[in-house]
């Protein structure tokens, strides 16, 4: 009678493990399933126009960004102005957030009245507007922003496909940032993948967030910290010593959060 309960017994949990991973596998699966939720849009205007690209941004910009934020399009939105005139470079980038598929599909629609999500004013004093679809694959935040956090924007071109990126963001990239967040320089990454990269001037692009600006500068001197403290686990040395075969940086951009005045 023992024996048989223990194998009943054995039978409903391994009928449960089942179920759970069953539920697990199908969440990962749909994730994402539809299409991406992430917009990644970047604006570049001429030297002259960037003082007035920014006003214009930092006011009706801020203010329809956020309606459609009231309205249910968009579940979250940032809009960055990079510090640094620099023609290799693009001036402002907005990453915008949608709940669901459905909502990003109505997008099409905003397109046809505010490209790039701008309204006439900031479209004229744009050159040119990228819009990229992606995933925010990893995100991650240990505090909240403020006036004075900082952005370092760094887009990638990868050589490998975006589930090898993954394992390899995770042994090595996602380490050092979380490294990063625990010496209380960073408060906030996310990494997003374009999810139709061909053609496109990047295929990952990472978002670090930093407290200030003298956390920012004490960038360096962190890094090779939490690297020498992960250079003892084997894994993460190996991945160190090959990353150079699986992608290239680009040209990184400094920037700062657009708030209203």
């Amino acid at each position: 009678m023992l024996r048989k309960f223990v194998h009943l017994l054995c039978g409903a949990a391994a009928a449960l493990m089942l179920t759970v991973l069953a539920s697990a596998q199908t969440g990962a699966a749909e994730q994402h399933a539809d299409g991406p939720l992430s917009l990644i849009v970047t604006y570049h205007a001429k030297p002259a126009d960037r003082v007035a690209l920014r006003r214009e941004l930092q006011g009706a910009g801020l203010r329809q960004f956020q309606a459609w934020k009231r309205a249910g399009v968009l579940s979250d939105f940032n809009l960055l102005y990079g510090r640094y005139a620099d023609s290799g470079s693009f001036d402002a980038i907005a990453m915008l957030a949608f709940p669901n598929y459905a909502a990003l599909q109505r997008w099409k629609t905003i397109e046809r009245d505010f490209p790039g999500g701008l309204g006439s004013k900031a479209l004229a004093l744009t050159t040119s507007i990228q819009t990229a679809p992606a995933d925010l694959v990893r995100d991650k935040r240990s505090a909240a922003s403020s006036a004075d956090s900082v952005y370092m924007v760094i887009p990638y071109e990868t050589m490998i496909s975006a589930p090898d990126y993954l394992k390899y963001a995770d042994g090595y990239v996602v380490p050092q940032f979380d490294g990063w967040m625990q010496e209380g320089v960073l408060v906030h990454y996310g990494i997003y993948v374009d999810r139709y990269a061909a053609g496109r001037p990047w295929s990952t692009m990472v978002i670090l967030e930093y407290r200030n600006d003298a956390t920012l500068g004490a960038r360096e001197a962190v890094v090779a910290k939490v690297r020498a403290r992960l250079a003892d686990n084997p894994e993460w040395k190996a991945i160190s010593d090959s990353k150079k075969n699986i992608r290239n940086e680009k040209q990184l951009v400094i920037a700062d959060p657009l708030v209203a005045p």
